[in-house]
């Protein structure tokens, strides 16, 4: 019996540290108590995962209490009691209920249950074994499932009996087809996760010998082991393809390994953007000492395009863009900083160096050479007219250091339009000598406006 994890275990208590108690109630020799290891301060999921081995002798006198108890309180939260011959084997969810008896909605255990049947110890004989004829022993039938047999359907269940060998059961499977002799039965052991974040590996494949025993190989398979056995009907070009693959793939981690330490440490995951129209992105696994060059490279073979000539990894250059951290609310979207990485250089480390939210964006390099034009004669542009509005303020006018001159012109009092003005006044008024240049009347009246002082 195992004890997989649990659901709102304690009702009304969200901070409490359960365990579940096992107990068997049956005969004395039936009898026996087992209690799981408490979780911290976790009673909505708590995962405890450990598995409870039990003989029982007298199955229909035996029930099988699972108890939640809070470790801090020694209370008992929520229990079960089930009939042990009730309880179905495999995975199943367990209703918890009070201590009255009265169910909890919401309130369950997760448990898995696996029974095996032992013989008698000692060398004794049952008494049935010695009245057993080989004819009944023989008609026996057992239930075995072959994937991808000829039919619609994607597996096939076939009746052999305990002496049905690979070959014999081959022929059935292979009487409609058009070549029989083209065809093998092979096993394939899938490895199960553990973990979602364990890695996923791929599936080991045998070829069947012609007299191996069906069932034998079949009750060998178990999922304690780490894995999910099955029967598959492939021909043998198939099967030769997927050696091929195999020893390929074998060759590539071998060379990896002599290269650069063989370790699953030593190989990281990287996302590149902008790959092609037909493709956004793509994530690739690479060395950790792989260079930019190596990333094109690796990203370009693994991409789809629409047209059919392969691009060139030299046309290419990978962009890295991050953004900051925002140090303060009015930065709350800072702008990225983008920079174009030599072909040498390791991308692992670059990556490494990241302190905020960055990418690695795929671009060719005429178009990274347009948009730096773009940004230079912008950049120039920007130069020349901040330049310019410089020398507007500071005076500096159109005809150059001529306007800066004071302009010598003799104002009379007839042209200023005064009949007879005072003393005062023309004491005030200097002489302005007009330049060589020939200004107009605009620019005249733009050239005084910004020099003349007028006095209190």
């Amino acid at each position: 019996l195992t004890i997989v994890s649990g659901q709102n275990v304690c009702p009304g208590n969200s901070s409490g540290s359960p365990c579940v108690e096992v107990e068997v109630l049956g005969m004395l020799a039936d009898s026996c108590h087992f209690r799981t290891k408490p979780i911290h301060r976790n009673t909505l999921n708590p995962m405890w995962s450990e598995r409870f081995h039990f003989s029982v002798y007298f199955e229909e006198m035996c029930f099988l209490r699972l108890a939640v108890v809070e470790n801090n309180s020694s209370q008992v939260t929520a229990q079960r009691t089930l009939l042990l011959k009730a309880l179905k084997p495999g995975f199943r969810h367990v209703q918890l209920r009070t201590q009255h008896n009265e169910p909890l909605e919401v309130s369950s255990l997760f448990i898995y249950s696996h029974r095996t049947e032992e013989g008698p110890t000692g060398g004794a004989t049952p008494s049935f074994s010695l009245f057993s004829s080989e004819e009944k022993h023989t008609l026996q039938l057992h239930r075995v499932t072959v994937h991808s047999a000829p039919g619609p359907e994607p597996f096939t269940v076939y009746s052999v009996t305990e002496q049905t060998t690979a070959r014999q059961l081959l022929d059935r499977v292979v009487a409609s087809a058009g070549n029989p002799s083209g065809y093998i039965l092979c096993e394939e052991k899938v490895p199960l996760l553990k973990e979602r974040s364990e890695v996923k590996r791929c599936a080991q494949c045998r070829t069947i010998a012609p007299e191996e025993e069906v069932v034998r190989l079949v009750c060998s398979w178990s999922t304690e082991k780490g894995y999910v056995g099955r029967l598959c009907l492939k021909t043998k070009d198939e099967n030769l393809n997927e050696r091929n693959t195999f020893l390929e793939t074998e060759e590539e981690v071998t060379v990896g390994g002599k290269e650069g330490g063989g370790g699953e440490e030593d190989v990281f995951l990287v996302q590149v953007h902008e790959v092609s129209p037909e493709q956004p992105h793509t994530v690739i696994k690479a060395p950790r000492y792989s260079t930019a060059q190596d990333i094109i490279q690796q990203t370009l073979s693994k991409a789809k395009y629409s047209y059919s000539i392969p691009p060139n990894p030299c046309d290419y250059v990978l962009v890295e863009e991050v953004s900051r951290d925002a140090g303060s609310k009015k930065s709350s979207s800072p702008k990225p900083q983008q920079r174009v990485l030599p072909d040498h250089e390791c991308v692992y480390q670059a990556q490494s160096r990241w302190r905020g939210v960055g990418k690695f964006i795929l671009r060719l390099k005429e178009q990274v050479r347009e948009d730096k034009k773009k940004v230079i004669s912008f950049a120039s542009e920007f130069k020349k007219l901040t330049s310019r509005s410089r020398s507007m303020t500071t005076g500096v006018g159109v005809d150059g250091p001529a306007q800066t001159e004071s302009l010598k012109v003799w104002v009379s009092d007839g042209t200023a339009g005064a009949s007879s003005p005072s003393s005062s006044f023309r004491e005030l008024l200097q002489p302005v000598h007009l330049p060589a240049c020939s200004l107009t009347l605009r620019a005249l009246k733009l050239h005084l406006l910004r020099n003349w002082k007028l006095h209190k």
